[in-house]
This record gives C-alpha cells, structure tokens and sequence, in this order.
C-alpha cells in the first residue's frame, strides 16, 4: 500500500514538472473534413495520392468507394513503372483493397524489392520503399546486407529524412534493428521548439510524422522506450493537433497516422484536458465538466483523477477555489465534472487549472497537470427601485416620479415639452446573490412611433452601482431633429455575464418641440443632399502704377539705348564692311523681331503665346547669323 502510494505521489510529481499541457483533441468535425479530402482524391492519376488516400480512409474506418477503378489505376501503374516508389504505392493500395478484379505478378514485385534492398547503391528512400512493400505482402525484411547498406548510406548523408526512413526500416529487422536506436536522440535534439509549447522539425508536417512514427514503431520492435521526454511527446503532440487544417491527403494521412501511434503505443500517451460542450456557468448549467481522453479523442482505458486545483477570478486575481475533485460522469467515460456554483462564485470571468493523473502507476499515460481553462459565470439579472417622470428643468426641489416594476409599461402617457427633462433611476441586482451589478451595457432608446427613429443614451452608473438617466429635452432637442411626436421610452440591458439581458419598452411619452426650432424643417435626409459648388477665386492682380510713373521708367529704361546712338554718331559709324546678302538681312531683322516679341510679351503677350513665336524667329536668325558670320570670316582670311 506505501509503494503504491509512493508510486502515485511520484508519478504526480512528474506531470507536475511538465512545462506544457494538450489542450485539444481531434474532433469529429477533423475526420469528416480527412474524409473527403481522401474520397475526393480518389479520383486522381496520381498512384500516390490514392494509396495516401486509400490508406487514410483505412484509419478512419470508412469505406472505400470505387474500388475497381482503383484497382485498375494501380495494376496498369506497374505494368509501367520502373520506379521502386510508384511500385510501393501501387502494390500497397493494391494490398489494401479488397475483391480486385485485376490480378498482379506478386512475385516479380517481390524480387524487385529485393534487388533494391541487396543492391549498395540504393537510396535511403529506396530502401525504405522495398522494405515497406515486401511488410506490405506479407514478406520478411532480409537484413544482411540491408544493415550494412544503410550504415553506410549514412555516413554521407544523415539528413532528417534519411533519419526517419531509418528507424522504419529497422523496425521490420527484430534486434537486428538496434543499430539505429541511439539515432533517435540525434534526431530528437534537431526539432525546433515554438512558442514553448510546440516541437517540430524543419520541413514541415510529414518528415515530423514521419520521424516520431519511425521512433515509437523502433521502440515497440526492441520493446525500449524511444528517447523522448514526457515533455518532448506532449510538445510534439501539440504541433500534430495544430495541423488540423492540412489539405492534402499525404498530409491528412501522415497526421492521422501518427495521431493513431500518440493513441496507442506501449511507452508514451498524452492526457488531452478540454472543455467539454460549453465553458458558461449558469443556474441552468452549474457544472464545470470537461472532456478527458487521447489526442484521437478517445476514452482512457486507465481511470484517473481529475481536480480542480484553482480556479482565478481574471477581475481581480483573487483565488476562489481550490482542489475541487472532479467526478466521471457515468453515461459518458470521458467526461468528469463538478457542480462549481457550490462554491458561491459571483458572475464573472475565472480561469481554472485542472489537472488528470492516473490512478495506477501505467507507465503509459502523460499525466496533464496545469491546464488552463477559460468559464464565464452567468447570473439572472433583477431590477429594481425603478423610478421614471417629468420635472421642469429650473425645478429646485425633489421631483415627483412614477415608481415601476420591471416587465410592466407604465399605464399612463408621459408629455413633455423644451422647459423640461425626464429622469429615470433604476438598480440591478444578482438574482440568485442579491448583490448590486454593474454590467456593459445599460442604455435608454427612445424610439418615434412614426418614423422609426431611434436615438439611444446611456446611463451611468453611481459608485454604489445604481444607474441614474437625466435628460434635459432642450438642450438635447437637435438629436431629435426637433420632430415632435410620440415616443417609446426602453432599457437595454445586457452584459457577457448576464444569463437573461433584456430590452423593456417601460413608457410611452409625447414629446413637443417647438416648430420655428432653427433645423425644424430639416430632414435628416437633408444631409445627404448636394453642396453649392465651391467656385475657386484667384488671386486679383495688383493695381498698375499711374501713367506718368510708368513712361518716367519707360524714358529710364530707352536712355541707355539713346546715349549708344549718340555715342556713334559722335564716333562714326562704319558700314562699309556690312555684307549686303540675304543671310546678313534676314538676320538682322531676326534680332528686331526678336526685341520686338519681347516688347509684346511686356505689353500684351503671356509666355505659352511668345515662347510659340520665339523658336521660329530663334531658328531662322540662328541660321541666318550662322551664315553671314562664316561669309564675314572668310573675306578677313582673304
């Protein structure tokens, strides 16, 4: 009895030491979804797709629609191939199925896998294909020269894959396979660690399958543990569940296939703790029950015990229960529960650990301890001291107001007018506790009878968490775009933790605005409607000087050119030397033309018009210049 008790103060001990916990299980939506992606790649070409598929549909326990035209896909693909892989497939989902109408050469199969196994220049995936088609028939492995072979293929490449192709081969080899049992740790320590929580090896979904696979299948044949950690299984048990929504039927049936080895293998098998239908607490509901299996969601066969160990109010932190046993459920195995509201807790958020150990000491089992849940508590919500009427705005003493009792509508109309406001004051309460709430939402809509509309406020709360609402109807009156009429008075009140929030039309009330209110005529339609187009004003220019300033500046302006034709009549002007051609004219009159487009450009002219007329007139003088210039160099020369 001590040893017993020693053995399961230990082994709780050791689940405690987990870092990480499985929280989720594969769900029956999963299997749904892993069968028809396989049923619909039934119909591809492709020989390793269906053999994914065909053997997937396998694990689910479904049945295999067409059948003989499967069978006849993979008897004309080895009819065909060369390839050791294709030949896999196709003999393996032949071996599958059932009542084929089309026959195999099953011996020249065998002999081909043969081959490939005693020929030293096979491929680690070659060998593995060979190996796992002649297990497939029903063929013993031959491991002389296999052995030898993958040593020495090892030796030069020992990638990941090479590595969990490995330990599959070995498995069909007895004792013969135990060379490749240390490998299992140098492959291990190579996964990549996410977040903590997750294990997985760089390429992805099938070489992690492929790998973990290949460790248990090689440790059930020497019937030795792999080498990995509780806490590795758990950790690589997660990343599997995370792949949930792969698409692809090799996929699909890699994570099928290891799920089934994490389900039920003689070494290692992780506790899945999950919620279990629903995490809201209510009256209706007062139990916390939650769902306890494999990562398949499958019963376990060992019993266990499952606790409560805290359960965390996420307000305000404080610890509100702990140790709470948590009982198997006698017409569902996998569900245990307890009836939390025993322990008074108020409405609100908690977050609980829940931990599952084994009742015996199976060597199997993870222990879960320290997984996290998220409930909600509900309560029924009650108001009271409900209080509703009319005061006039500048009133000074204590208004007169009608008392309600929720769902009732007050009997009589209430009116008011721009001179008055509206109060209403009302609490809320638990009504399984009696305690005062505050909740989210607590809102006062007033609804026209006419038209519909609806304008809501809110309404605050006091520090003893009773709500009071005070509206002054004249200043609020452009809210109700002074449309006067009839209106329903309602409370909304709702919050995440309420089981029963509500909308109750508590009064009518006539309200009058006045008719000349500036907007009374306004439609709130009116807002939609065009804007007077806005007409850009540029900037006026400025005002011209008088004349006499401008022809002063004018003068100030030509003196320069005056005093240069005073200066050479004084002097002399020589023009003996002008050249009398056509060139020498067109382009001295280029340049008075020029200074003349310039004058117009100072005048009248703006620059798109004088940059038009300037490169023709630039062009010809240009030309005409050039020309005259080399006629006058060349007469100097002579």
């Amino acid at each position: 009895m001590i040893s017993l008790k020693l053995a399961l103060v230990l082994l709780s001990l050791s689940a405690s030491a987990l870092s990480v916990s499985v929280t989720s299980s594969l769900k029956p939506s999963d299997r749904a979804k892993f069968k028809q992606i396989f049923t619909a790649s039934l119909d591809s070409n492709d020989v390793a797709s269906v053999y994914y598929s065909v053997l997937g549909l396998k694990d689910l326990g479904e049945a295999i629609p067409k059948q003989q035209a499967i069978c006849a896909l993979v008897a004309n693909s080895l009819k065909t191939t060369t390839s050791v892989e294709n030949s896999f497939y196709a003999s393996s989902t032949y071996q599958a199925l059932s009542n084929c109408k089309e026959t195999i050469h099953v011996a020249n199969l065998i002999k081909k896998f043969k081959d490939v196994l005693a020929d030293s220049t096979s491929s680690v995936p070659d060998l593995y294909f060979a190996a796992q088609g002649l297990k497939d028939l029903n063929q013993a492995v031959p491991h002389t020269d296999v052995v030898k072979t993958i040593q020495t293929a090892l030796k030069t490449d020992d990638t990941l894959v090479n590595l969990g192709y490995v330990f599959h081969i070995a498995s069909f080899l007895g004792s013969n396979g135990a060379f490749a049992y240390n490998r299992i740790e140098d492959a291990i320590v190579q996964a990549d660690e996410v977040d903590g929580k997750f294990l997985q090896f760089e390429g992805g979904l099938s070489i992690t399958a492929l790998i973990i696979n290949g460790a248990y299948k090689l440790g059930t044949s020497l019937n030795k543990a792999p080498q990995l950690s509780p806490d590795q299984a758990v950790k690589f048990a997660n990343y599997f569940l995370s792949r949930r929504s792969v698409q692809l039927p090799k996929g699909a049936y890699f994570l099928l296939n290891v799920l089934k080895t994490l389900a039920d293998n003689k070494f290692q098998i992780p506790v899945v703790i999950e919620i279990a239908e629903t995490a809201t607490i209510s009256s209706s509901n007062p139990s916390l029950n939650v769902h306890v299996s494999d990562v398949l969601g499958n019963a376990l066969t060992a019993p266990l015990t499952v606790t409560a160990e805290s359960a965390t109010r996420l307000s305000d932190n404080v610890v509100v229960l702990s140790k709470k046993k948590l009982e198997q459920t006698p017409a569902n195995s996998k569900i245990y529960g307890v009836n939390i509201l025993d322990a008074k807790l108020d409405a609100g958020l908690y977050r609980v650990s829940i931990s599952a150990v084994p009742n015996k000491a199976d060597p199997r089992l993870i222990g879960n301890v320290g997984t996290t849940v998220i409930i909600k508590v509900t309560c029924p919500v009650s108001v009271q001291n409900v209080q509703i009427g009319i005061v006039d705005s500048d009133q000074t003493s204590a208004p007169k107001l009608n008392d309600l009792v929720f769902p009732t509508r007050l009997g009589s109309v209430l009116s008011a007018d721009v001179s008055q406001r509206l109060i209403l004051k009302f609490g809320l309460k638990n009504k399984a506790s009696g305690k005062a709430l505050s909740v989210h939402q607590a809102f006062v809509k007033f609804t026209n009878l006419a038209s519909q509309q609806e304008i809501t406020f809110l309404a605050e709360s006091s520090s003893d968490n009773n709500y009071k609402f005070d509206i002054d109807f004249n200043s609020k009156s452009s809210l109700f775009e002074h449309k006067s009429g009839d209106y329903m008075i309602s409370l909304i009140v709702g919050d995440a933790i309420l089981s029963d929030s509500f909308l109750w039309d508590m009064a009518k009330v006539q309200l009058k605005f006045p008719s000349d209110a500036p907007d009374a005529a306004k439609s709130s339609t009116d807002i939609y409607k065009p804007k007077p187009e806005i007409q850009h004003l540029f900037r006026e220019p400025e005002p011209r000087p008088r004349a006499a300033v401008s022809t002063f500046f004018t003068g100030l302006v030509i003196l320069p050119l005056l005093i240069l034709l005073g200066l050479w009549v004084k002097l002399g002007v020589n023009i003996k030397n002008f050249p009398f051609s056509l060139s020498a004219v067109l382009f001295h009159l280029g340049l008075g033309a020029i200074f003349g487009l310039f004058t117009l450009f100072w005048l009248k002219l703006n620059m798109f018009e004088t940059l038009k007329y300037l490169i023709g007139l630039a062009i010809v003088t240009f030309l005409c210049g050039n020309k005259m210039l080399s006629h006058v160099a060349a007469n100097r020369k002579r």
